[in-house]
């Protein structure tokens, strides 16, 4: 009796304490996993939040890209993380693809979805001096060739690749019309498009600005219902007879089983973080859209996502 008195003292102690940190947290440094390589979008966005959050909080918070298995590393980190509030991440549309999914076993049930912090709409991206000056001569060239040209963005049966998928279905067009080349990333693919180890990328309009307005790359068109405003003369491909539109999502995550007043207190520090003018500054600089939702929004947000996403998996077969 006396040893069961004594389980149930050290438990409530235990719980007691997992109290007490949830209600002082943070007291120590925080992780902040970024699944992709650098200079993508979600490590521009993590490295640029990372500092402002970290002030909110009152302790420092370190980003980490964990890379590798097409983002399945990453988002492994982040949900297999201690459920104390010291390991967050920022999750991305992967975690609601079904092939995706099938491929990791990693699915949206395995977080806490915090705050959405960015929607990235796509585009089609070629280099400088790629033989198409408009998306109406790329379009007659891939349904005139269909295999001739590979294209890249991320991993196979990730956001990018959906992009792809859908615009060609919207053409009439097989996957093997534009077959795909699997890659870490935006970034990484960027590299293979400027080294011309790919034709064309897909990836979001902010992660390859840069690249475009320093004259080494061209946007042939928008997956966007209208004109970005930063890039007036770029059409939308529902201007050129393509009803297609595909944004990507940066959101911040955190294990599944966190403590609900860590989550909440998460969910107040990124809300002040994304109004920060010099994050602010940052963002509309790299071109990367801020749409934050907070808490609940997030959660009903990723919900929607992961049925939508299911039907257009369904629509694609």
């Amino acid at each position: 009796m006396k040893r069961v008195f004594g389980i149930l003292a050290v438990v409530a102690v235990l719980a007691l304490t997992l109290v007490a940190l949830g209600q002082r947290y943070p007291v120590r440094p925080i992780t902040l996993i970024v699944p992709w390589s650098p200079g993508g979008s979600t490590d521009l966005t993590a490295r640029s939040l990372a500092p402002v959050l970290g002030n909110i909080l009152g302790q420092p918070v370190q980003v980490v890209n964990r890379t590798g298995g097409g983002g399945a590393i990453g988002h492994a980190a982040i949900a297999q993380g201690d459920p104390s509030g010291y390991t967050i991440g920022i999750i991305t549309l992967e975690v609601v693809l079904p092939a995706w999914v099938n491929q990791t076993k990693i699915n949206a049930d395995a977080f806490t979805p915090i705050a959405l912090l960015v929607l990235n709409p796509v585009a089609i991206v070629v280099r400088k001096d790629a033989p198409w000056k408009t998306a109406q001569e790329f379009i007659a060239d891939i349904k005139a060739n269909p295999g001739k040209y590979k294209a890249s963005g991320t991993a196979r049966a990730g956001s990018y690749d959906y992009a792809r998928l859908g615009f060609l279905k919207k053409l009439g067009l097989k996957d093997a019309a534009l077959p795909w080349v699997p890659a870490q990333g935006a970034a990484a693919a960027l590299q293979e498009l400027i080294s011309g180890g790919i034709n064309v990328a897909f990836v979001s309009i902010g992660e390859a600005s840069a690249l475009v307005k320093a004259g080494e790359a061209r946007y042939l068109a928008f997956m966007t219902d209208r004109r970005f405003p930063a890039f007036p003369d770029v059409p939308t491909l529902k201007e050129l007879g393509v009803d297609w539109t595909f944004a990507s999502f940066l959101m911040a995550a955190a294990p599944k089983h966190t403590l609900p007043s860590v989550a909440r207190q998460l969910d107040q520090a990124f809300a002040k973080a994304v109004q920060d003018p010099e994050f602010v500054r940052f963002m509309n600089n790299a071109n990367l859209v801020i749409n934050h939702l907070n808490f609940d929004q997030t959660k009903a947000f990723l919900a929607e996502r992961n049925r939508a996403m299911a039907e257009l998996a369904d629509e694609l077969k």
